[in-house]
């Protein structure tokens, strides 16, 4: 399976005080690397880590050390990426690349916090995304 992360995995991971730090860090010693993402999510998890007053090299050592990797190019994709966006009113440019991404490894497994979104997201227009993401609460 290619692990594939979304935003609140990351933030969670490198921010002690987020409710799903527990279970970001368990889940990140699961994962064998590299975890793949994107500019959009990295582009949040800068934002979230900022707004929470955290230091964001943290999160740039772990593109450094190879366990997270960027493999997605927006301007190759962005077509897919509207037809998405049009589709689901309340999807970001993140989870429609998250999506695509998903689209082009057949076998992957979305890491990601939004069990509500990604319970209604369909890869393919039709097939649900495997994906992984802490208990109900």
């Amino acid at each position: 399976m290619t692990p594939i992360c979304d935003t609140g995995p990351l933030v969670a991971y490198l921010n002690r005080h987020d409710p799903y730090h527990t279970w970001a860090v368990a889940v990140m010693k699961q994962v064998r690397p590299p975890m793949l993402t994107c500019e959009p999510v990295l582009t949040e998890a800068v934002y979230f880590l900022r707004d929470d007053g955290l230091e964001v090299d943290p999160l740039f050592r772990l593109l450094e050390r190879g366990a997270l990797r960027l493999q997605f190019d927006v301007s190759t994709h962005w077509p897919r990426i509207r037809t998405l966006m049009a589709r689901y009113r309340q999807m970001d440019l993140a989870d429609a690349s998250i999506v695509v991404m998903s689209e082009l490894h057949a076998r992957s497994e979305v890491f990601t916090i939004d069990r509500k979104d990604f319970s209604v997201y369909r890869r393919n227009d039709r097939q649900m995304i495997d994906f992984v993401a802490p208990p109900k609460r």
